[in-house]
């Protein structure tokens, strides 16, 4: 029986033995495309080269002083100036402040490891004597909480409860033992024979260097947080301008962060200026390096290729200015007519310097046809740019400074839940501005929620009978702080952080003081009016950890200043009548 059934190879076949024709991809319209070129001013000759090779000639300067709070000026005593070594977070060093020993919690723990040590060496009597001399108190004691937050009270009663004369106080010891350790003594009140002294001195240091390295805390008096402003003020120094081997000192060049909010530090947060008595060592470097530039790239950039889409993540045509809008043109004009006139020479550097480059010479695709390899100007010495800077520190004098700042910042760090919180507010209501505490630390250093231990504002019977009632004032939250103005001196105002009270049982009145560390209950806060804008500002303190660039791990409490929620409204009105 025939079949019907055929078969077709689905295959090209090829016409003629050579096959470049069809590799060539003709135009027919070849004058359409010369046309599209002239179009898009691909014909234009600027008489430049593209750049093949660059080298780099710097001198980089380490940064080798460091000093908490504003400059010294006359009469105010200037902080101690500290050594600096870049293997440390500088926002470490910044932010640190003294951890306040009210911590029981971290007290009873270091006091339980000093137990743990001594028992692990044989010297069973000397951890007696240690608990018994500085036990945590149990519970009830007049000083475990303030009476002012009930639940504040009851978790710290709770943790003595456990803990109270089964630990010693940690941060006790460590007071009593730091003045006494280096000339082969202990504190008396453990009453020690010499013998047992004798055994004991090695594992009572090994656990003060373990105490006192836990955490980065600041001397006294001597860190950089600045209440009334609610930021950092701190200053480093760099020797610069010497020479290269170190052997004689150059200039001193201050670099001020009057405006540290916390966080994370970049170049931009300081200014740079002249001698101020930091007298930093001499830590110079020379950089030379010979790369390949690459042509400068960013999302939504104008594509090489014709049918090529950009990232519709960036749209480069919606961008709305206004005729004075001057820098965001130039940033449009930018991406879209001379993007890929700039090109990116990476350049490594060490952290915690500041780098001044002294030349760069380019190589070019013209080669040695027109001279060989350029010489470029330096940065704003070059045609009607005399005014131009990208990444150039500002001085004091309001000019540009010449060097490069790379500050030893934490690439990225862990950051706990908040410690406190306070929110800085306006209540256009009220005509007043207010200090918010909505979390604080209690005792045991666990965080308190003050919106639900907050008292109640008094509010008038609404089942009352009888006649109307005047009030001269209504009642607030006890964590709404007020900020009053206050003239400190002719014609300069500030908002000083006042006191709300509260009835007692026989009648009187209490002041009923801030419970945080945020708002200085302890002495007079004086902030600044701008301090408190129309949108607000939220303050918190909480526990920070980064890995330094030596390579370890630094803990410390920072603080942070962010852009708050805007206007509040605390309920205050004024002359109300109730029945």
């Amino acid at each position: 029986m025939p079949s019907i059934t055929t078969w077709t190879r689905l295959e090209p076949r090829a016409r003629a033995g050579d096959m470049r024709p069809a590799l060539e991809a003709r135009i027919h319209d070849p004058l359409w495309l010369l046309a599209r070129q002239w179009q898009f001013g691909e014909y234009l000759a600027d008489d430049a080269g593209s750049p093949v090779w660059i080298r780099v000639r710097a001198r980089s300067d380490g940064i080798t002083a460091y000093r908490p709070g504003p400059l010294p000026s006359a009469g105010t005593p200037a902080a101690p100036v500290e050594a600096y070594s870049p293997g440390v977070p500088l926002e470490a060093l910044a932010e640190r402040e003294a951890v306040p020993s009210a911590d029981l919690r971290a007290a009873g723990e270091s006091g339980r490891h000093l137990l743990r040590l001594l028992d692990a060496a044989g010297l069973g009597e000397v951890a007696a004597a240690v608990l018994r001399t500085w036990k945590l108190p149990p519970p009830g004691a007049p000083d475990d909480s303030p009476a002012t937050a009930p639940e504040q009270s009851a978790a710290v009663r709770r943790y003595l409860a456990v803990m109270g004369g089964r630990a010693p106080d940690g941060d006790l010891a460590a007071e009593a033992l730091r003045p006494l350790l280096p000339t082969d003594e202990v504190p008396p009140d453990l009453r020690l024979t010499a013998a047992r002294t004798a055994a004991a001195l090695p594992v009572l240091r090994t656990w003060l260097a373990w105490h006192d390295a836990r955490y980065l805390a600041a001397p006294a008096g001597d860190d950089a947080w600045q209440p009334a402003r609610m930021e950092y003020h701190f200053s480093v120094g760099a020797d610069t301008g010497g020479p290269l081997d170190g052997t004689a000192p150059g200039t001193e060049v201050t670099l001020v962060a009057p405006e540290y909010l916390g966080g994370r530090l970049d170049w931009s947060d300081f200014v740079a200026t002249g001698p101020t008595g930091l007298a930093p060592e001499p830590a110079r470097a020379e950089v030379a390096a010979t790369v390949l530039p690459a042509p400068a790239a960013f999302p939504g950039m104008p594509a090489r290729r014709y049918w090529e889409f950009e990232d519709a993540r960036v749209s480069l045509g919606a961008v709305e200015t206004a005729p004075d809008d001057l820098a965001r043109m130039l940033l449009a004009e930018y991406a879209t007519v001379y993007s890929n006139d700039w090109y990116v020479v990476p350049l490594d550097l060490d952290a915690g310097t500041l780098t001044t480059v002294t030349s760069v010479v380019v190589g070019d695709t013209f080669g040695s046809a027109l001279g060989g390899p350029t010489l470029m100007p330096p940065p704003g010495g070059g045609a009607g740019d005399a005014h131009w800077s990208l990444f150039r520190l500002s001085t004091a004098s309001g000019g540009r400074h010449p060097a490069f700042l790379l500050p030893p910042a934490t690439a990225q760090g862990l950051e706990g839940e908040p410690l406190e919180e306070v929110l800085l507010a306006r209540d256009e209501g009220a005509n007043q501005a207010w200090a918010v505490e909505h979390t604080v630390t209690d005792a045991v250093g666990a965080p308190l929620d003050r919106t639900r231990a907050a008292t109640p504002p008094e509010e008038p019977d609404p089942f009352a009978r009888g006649a109307l009632g005047y009030r001269l004032m209504s009642s607030v939250p006890d964590h709404w702080i007020p900020l009053l103005p206050v003239e400190v001196r002719p014609g300069a105002v500030r908002l000083r952080r006042g006191r709300l009270t509260r009835p007692l049982p026989d009648g009187g009145r209490e002041p009923v003081p801030p419970l945080g560390r945020l708002l200085d209950p302890g002495g007079t806060l004086d902030l600044y009016h701008e301090e408190v804008p129309r949108e607000g500002a939220v303050v918190t303190r909480a526990w920070q950890y980064a890995r330094g660039a030596d390579g370890r791990g630094y803990l410390w409490v920072g603080r942070r200043k962010r852009t708050g929620r805007g206007e509040s409204s605390s309920g205050l009105r004024f002359d109300t009548l109730h029945s």
